[in-house]
């Protein structure tokens, strides 16, 4: 029991000296808030208008549920982290049918890849690794997007629909 109790202090000291290293690394404010508004820009930009017309009855069609992100800073990383990550991968997958410019397109994957490894970097040097579930949430909030563009065959209105969902939780890491 003392072993237990012994373990715990140090791992809590660790924590509690560690962390304010890693969140002044990781936590720049304006550099997060720089890299998450332009990457909300260029996913606003990728088409030239909001959201089609002719998308209504796909955007009717989807069924997500939009994780939230907690007041935690540790847990606010580690959502980021899964969120660029999945998103990242999302983006890679068959675009082809969409009359996106290519060259916002490309430069959204680069801002998606760049803001994981920078959230990556970030929890790696983490001493804990935390099971939340959050992991959970954002993981199914990803897999239903994928599907859902599977579903649709990544039709152009599909792609949209996603776009302008990703539009909307960018805009919740915005603001929080």
């Amino acid at each position: 029991m003392a072993t237990l109790n012994v373990s715990f202090v140090v791992h809590l000291l660790c924590i509690i000296v560690l962390n304010p290293v890693v969140y002044a690394k990781c936590s720049d404010r304006n550099e997060q808030i720089y890299y998450l508004s332009r990457t909300r820009q260029t996913l606003n930009h990728l088409a030239m208008e909001r959201m089609p017309s002719g998308c209504i009855q796909e955007a009717e069609r989807i069924m997500v549920q939009r994780p939230t992100l907690s007041i935690e800073e540790g847990e606010k990383l580690w959502t980021r982290k899964l969120a660029f990550q999945l998103a990242s991968e999302l983006f890679k997958q068959n675009p082809t049918p969409v009359k996106w410019d290519t060259i916002k397109l490309r430069e959204l994957q680069d801002l998606l890849a760049r803001q994981n490894m920078t959230y990556s970097k970030c929890v790696r040097d983490m001493s804990v690794r935390l099971n939340l579930p959050i992991e959970n949430m954002v993981k199914n909030y990803f897999k239903q997007l994928g599907d859902f563009l599977l579903h649709e065959r990544f039709s152009s209105c599909s792609w949209e629909v996603v776009r302008d969902e990703m539009g909307r939780i960018l805009r919740d890491f915005y603001k929080k």
